[in-house]
C-alpha cells in the first residue's frame, strides 16, 4: 500500500467520521424537538377535524335543501302537485278544538260573573252626581 493511498483513506474515514457525529447530532435534535412537533400536530390535526365536521354539518344541510328544492322543481315542472301538508292541517285543526272547547267551557262562568256584577249595581246616581241645567229654548 502506497502512502497516498493510506492517506486518503484516513480521510475518507474521517469525513465518515464526521459525517455520522453530524446525523446522530441531528437525530437527537430531532428527537427532543419531535415531542412538541408531535403534539402541535395533533392538535393542528383535531382542529382541523371540528373544523370539517362543522363544515360537513353545514354542507349536508345545504345539500338537502338544494335536493328539496330540486325536488319541488322536478315535480313543477313536471305538472305534479304539491302534496298538503296534512301533518300541519292536522295540528291545525286539533288546535282550533282545544281553543273552542276552552272558550265554550269558560264563557258560561265569565257570564255569570259578569251578570252578577252588573245585578248589584242600581241604577242610581252617586252622592256626588249633579244634574244638569235644564235646557231653555230662546225666544
Amino acid at each position: 500500500m502506497t502512502a497516498q493511498w493510506k492517506k486518503g483513506k484516513r480521510r475518507a474515514e474521517s469525513v465518515a467520521e464526521d459525517a455520522w457525529d453530524y446525523l446522530v447530532s441531528a437525530v437527537e435534535s430531532a428527537r427532543s424537538v419531535g415531542g412538541s412537533v408531535k403534539d402541535r400536530a395533533y392538535d393542528l390535526a383535531d382542529e382541523a377535524s371540528s373544523r370539517y365536521g362543522t363544515a360537513s354539518d353545514r354542507v349536508g344541510s345545504a345539500a338537502d335543501e338544494a335536493w328539496h328544492r330540486a325536488s319541488l322543481a322536478f315535480d313543477a315542472l313536471s305538472g305534479r302537485k304539491q302534496r298538503k301538508p296534512w301533518g300541519w292541517i292536522a295540528i291545525a285543526v286539533l288546535g282550533g278544538i282545544a281553543v273552542g272547547w276552552a272558550a265554550a267551557a269558560s264563557a258560561p262562568k265569565a257570564l255569570q260573573a259578569a251578570q252578577e256584577r252588573f245585578e248589584d249595581v242600581e241604577d242610581l246616581p252617586s252622592a256626588t252626581y249633579e244634574a244638569p241645567a235644564p235646557y231653555r229654548v230662546a225666544e
